[in-house]
């Protein structure tokens, strides 16, 4: 097998699957007999040379073994956006960082090898799951990594309080890998529920979930049914607009996607969430007409409902 081949016999391996160099070897003995482990060792210099600007080889360990695989980075469109008949107006995107590309690598090894992780500093609060500002140990198992509105965050198991949190990537100052093995397992499922009984990743304003009805003006409507907004929505047709239904929880991202679309959007049930729309409103208001310094506040918090 030429090198070339045994290149690029090595990247279609690696994207399918993470492997140890033994694994890459026992494939290659396959096809071959003339490969060793120290070609194998010197192969993994030249792999980066044939990979795509959006793909990189990534390695971590688990079992006292070293596992190799290639990432693909977010988007299907890098490549497309590249070229000189796209162009990404960036925005949401996030600001690339070698804190957050070190946040991201640790909580990637901690998924794969089930580990915990212990963040010894967070600042902040992007999603309500740190709006009372805590800062001391929060000894945490990643379970998933999510890509919200183009930035990075990591959904997982508060071990001492016994719940699902997601925090924003960039909220972690400092963090370390434990070597406490966790049940991810059985947490991934608590995890899905709780994503899912969420609109995008923000915090619910309580445990419940709500019947909600919203009705668009037409050319609105037809923006909405080409997009994906929850898992649960649908959508009918009344007197000329139309009614979009979703089952979620009540928290100050929805209330945040309801203004976007300022009077072309009216909230038909539930009564919970016209209060929180007029109180939205009414605080917007009296902030306005305030000549006192903004302070950061969350309106929709467990004791407000």
């Amino acid at each position: 097998m030429k090198q070339l081949e045994r290149l690029l016999f090595l990247i279609k391996a690696l994207k399918a699957k993470a492997c140890t160099t033994h694994e890459l070897f026992v494939q290659l003995s396959e096809q071959t007999n003339s490969s060793s482990i120290r070609q194998l060792q010197r192969d993994f210099k030249d792999i980066a040379l044939l990979l795509s600007n959006n793909e990189t080889l990534k390695s971590y360990r688990k079992d006292k073994l070293k596992y190799f695989f290639i990432e693909t980075s977010k988007s299907d469109f890098t490549s497309a956006n590249e070229s000189k008949t796209y162009k990404n107006t960036n925005f949401y995107v996030q600001s690339k960082s070698k804190h957050i590309d070190f946040n991201l690598n640790t909580i990637e090894n901690a998924i794969k090898e089930s580990k915990s992780i212990v963040i010894s500093e967070i600042k902040n609060d992007e999603t309500g799951d740190n709006n009372n500002f805590e800062t001391k140990n929060i000894f945490f198992q990643p379970i998933q990594i999510l890509i919200h509105r183009d930035s990075y965050y990591v959904g997982g198991y508060n071990i001492v309080k016994k719940c699902i949190q997601i925090f924003g990537i960039n909220q972690i100052e400092k963090v370390a890998l434990s070597n406490q093995c966790e049940l991810l397992a059985e947490r991934s499922k608590m995890f899905d529920d709780e994503l899912n009984k969420r609109f995008g990743v923000s915090k619910n304003i309580n445990g419940h979930t709500y019947k909600i009805v919203l009705e668009f003006s037409s050319v609105l409507a037809a923006f909405m049914k080409n997009h994906h907004w929850h898992a649960t929505q649908k959508f009918s047709k009344k007197n000329g607009n139309t009614l979009m239904f979703l089952e979620c929880g009540i928290n100050r991202e929805l209330l945040g996607w309801l203004f976007q679309w300022m009077y072309n959007i009216r909230v038909v049930e539930p009564e919970i969430l016209k209060f929180y729309y007029e109180k939205t409103l009414n605080e917007i208001q009296n902030s306005n007409n305030s000549k006192t310094t903004l302070v950061h506040r969350n309106l929709f918090n467990d004791n407000e409902n």
